[in-house]
């Protein structure tokens, strides 16, 4: 409901220059993020996020730096820093997952027009040794859809998991519900269609690599840490909270001899407590520069956390994405809902 009221509000207000939008809401430092970009089919990944093509993301990335001007770790410290908006809009661009399109398509884009990101990398999946079981439900989902609902497939589903129906509904729904804690149903689902998760690890390599992890960060990108598996925070218990966090961070430390350190949570930040930001600079812990959330335009409490904007809402362009960025965010403006409360 939420996005599409920003598209509402991106196409009523599409009159309204970027500029004045910028200057009218005092948000001039942003926060876009991405997954990956492909020009082809993408099983993994497709019924679980839209997915932007080559020629979307320049396109993307022509009226971003058009209207900010790309910037590093550097300028993100001194805005913490100072806690001042910088002196023209900027943007920190960051990507999550650590799919393999990063170094395929992404970084030599990047590169060649001289933008600034970071990666952020699940440690459980470098080097392809598990898959996140988001994408786990959109191979099954990719299996099923290329066998048509099989009824005898579908009947099985309605059978062994007490579905109402064998409708596709009711097994789409089935598969899409399977959350972190009961992430091994996939498995078995999996099996059902003769789906092998290790043979596509194997075959595809979805994931990056350490070797280009590596190459990556030799070439001035920021790697830093997306949690191990890809958990939604708020389910977890404090202590597995933490766990995530620092055993993550200090692998990509560690493995990279990163002095710097960054981290973005898997899914959202929404509900994370403040007990679990005021942990993360107790002794014992990584160093850390910032961590990132995804609730867009809005103000958050904790001086080092920065809220990302999603670009990949379907196949919307960035400025209709943008706009309604900002014209949800002046909306909530007259409600007094622009600042998280962290209890």
């Amino acid at each position: 409901m939420q996005g599409g009221i920003k598209i509402f509000l991106s196409i009523a207000g599409g009159w309204i220059p970027q500029s004045l939008l910028t200057v009218v809401t005092r948000q001039s430092f942003i926060f876009p993020f991405y997954h990956t970009v492909s020009n082809v089919s993408m099983p993994h990944v497709d019924q679980v996020y839209p997915v932007r093509s080559h020629a979307r993301f320049i396109k993307d990335l022509d009226f971003l730096t058009r209207h900010y001007s790309p910037v590093g770790l550097e300028e993100l410290r001194a805005f913490r820093k100072g806690g001042k908006a910088p002196p023209k809009p900027c943007m920190f661009l960051s990507f999550d997952d650590g799919l393999s399109g990063i170094y395929d398509i992404v970084a030599p884009e990047l590169k060649k027009r001289g933008i600034p990101a970071a990666f952020f990398i699940n440690t459980d999946f470098i080097d392809n040794r598990d898959l996140f079981f988001r994408y786990k439900a959109s191979l099954i989902l990719d299996r099923l859809e290329h066998i048509n609902y099989s009824p005898a497939v579908t009947e099985r589903f309605q059978s062994i998991y007490q579905l109402d129906r064998p409708s596709r509904r009711c097994v789409r729904d089935l598969i899409l519900g399977v959350n972190y804690r009961n992430r091994t149903e996939l498995e078995e689902m999996a099996k059902l269609l003769d789906l092998d998760f290790t043979a596509f690890l194997k075959v595809k390599k979805p994931y990056l690599t350490t070797k280009e992890l590596r190459e990556l960060s030799e070439m001035g990108f920021y790697i830093g840490a997306h949690s191990k598996d890809h958990p939604l925070f708020v389910d977890l218990a404090l202590d597995q909270q933490i766990t995530q966090y620092r055993d993550s961070l200090s692998l990509i430390q560690q493995t990279f001899g990163l002095t710097y350190g960054l981290f973005s949570f898997p899914f959202t930040d929404d509900g994370v407590a403040k007990s679990f930001f005021d942990e993360l600079s107790k002794e014992g812990m990584p160093p850390l520069d910032a961590t990132f959330g995804t609730a867009g335009l809005k103000k958050d409490p904790v001086d080092f956390h920065y809220q990302r904007i999603p670009m990949e809402m379907k196949r919307f362009p960035a400025s209709l994405m943008l706009k309604g960025e900002y014209s949800y965010y002046l909306l909530k403006s007259l409600f007094g809902r622009n600042e998280i409360i962290r209890k």
